[in-house]
Parts: C-alpha cells; sequence; structure tokens
C-alpha cells in the first residue's frame, strides 16, 4: 500500500492474513509487526539501550565478517520462517548468506539470529515461543541478549547451536560475546552498551 492510503486503510486487514495481504500493508506498519501463523503481532518500541546493543552487535559482526562465505549482516529486518501460513519475525541482529537486496529474506538463508529480552520486554516470546520458530526453521545458531533487570547494562548472553532439529545451549557468556562461527567475534560487553 502506498503513502498516500487512507486512514483508516488497517480496517481490511483480515483476522489471518497471507503473504499478499502481507506485501500490501504500508512498510511503516510492517516494520512495526510480526506474523505468526498468519496472525499480526505488534511489537514494542525497544529501549535506547536495546537499540544500541543491536546495532553495535551487527556492527561487529559486519567488520568481522570473512570473504568466503560471503555474508551480511542486518538490524530488524523481516525473516520469512513459511509463507503458508505466512509467518516472519523480525529478529534485532540477523546474519545471512548474500542476497541481492530486493529478495526476500528467508530462514533457509539465515545463519544467526540475535534477540534481545529488555526487563520490560515478553520473557517468554524470546526464549521459548522465538527459540522453537528459528529452530524448527532451522537456523543454526541463536543467541539471546539479556539486559539487567535495571536496563543499564548486559546480564549475560545465551548462546545456543542447533543439532538434531533442536537448540542445545552451549555457551553462557558472562562478560564477553565470543563466537567463533558464523562470524568471529569478540566484544565485551561495556563495548556494546556505553554511551
Amino acid at each position: 500500500m502506498t503513502s498516500g492510503a487512507p486512514s483508516d486503510w488497517y480496517r481490511w486487514i483480515p483476522e489471518q492474513i497471507t503473504a499478499r495481504d502481507y506485501e500490501q500493508l504500508p512498510e511503516d506498519f510492517c516494520r512495526t509487526i510480526e506474523v505468526i501463523d498468519g496472525h499480526i503481532v505488534k511489537c514494542e518500541s525497544p529501549s535506547r539501550l536495546h537499540n544500541r546493543v543491536a546495532r553495535r552487535i551487527a556492527a561487529r559482526m559486519e567488520a568481522a565478517r570473512k570473504p568466503e562465505p560471503r555474508l551480511m549482516v542486518e538490524t530488524d529486518v523481516d525473516v520469512r520462517l513459511s509463507d503458508v501460513p505466512l509467518s516472519l519475525r523480525r529478529p534485532d541482529v540477523v546474519v545471512y548468506r548474500c542476497l541481492d537486496d530486493d529478495s526476500k529474506l528467508y530462514a533457509d538463508d539465515t545463519v544467526l539470529v540475535v534477540e534481545i529480552v529488555s526487563p520490560d520486554s515478553s520473557h517468554h516470546t524470546d526464549t521459548v515461543e522465538k527459540k522453537a520458530a528459528y529452530a524448527v526453521a532451522g537456523i543454526p545458531v541463536y543467541l539471546i541478549v539479556f539486559l539487567t533487570e535495571a536496563g543499564d547494562g548486559i546480564d549475560q548472553i545465551e548462546e545456543y547451536r542447533l543439532s538434531e532439529g533442536r537448540y542445545h545451549l552451549v555457551c553462557l557468556h558472562t562478560r564477553r560475546l565470543t563466537l567463533d562461527v558464523p562470524v568471529p567475534l569478540d566484544i565485551a560487553f561495556g563495548d556494546m552498551t556505553t554511551a
């Protein structure tokens, strides 16, 4: 739908939307939702710390990429888990195999996702629902970043690797995030949060 859409455009949205319906939605609206089995789920606006951590993780991962395999790093983009029924999530950080900019990003192309859990966000969504959905979709690495209760830093980062169709906790990072694959990374928690 174009920017000249009527102010009540949202009234036509069916209870369960298809991929075609989703393509008709205004881009600004799509940036604020996820779709699970065709049902729209409104996403809360993240905190500044949440956004800063996502940006800094993404920037470090982007800078650390190796020439081969060619990987891209993005923040807050649609990752299609299925077309029918339509299911898509917007991870805080995504590492994926190189695609044309106009191509849809599917879970099959995704090698790592990061979700940041804020004290005021849905803990259950990131630690149970998204973890299960990303595992079923076959995404090899899942990082869950837990912000402190005070919302002023990072408490810990759980690193999950996919094996036999489910995620297994392989490392609990408490002061630094260090990875070897898919992107080598070594970053102190303070470097991700300091203003």
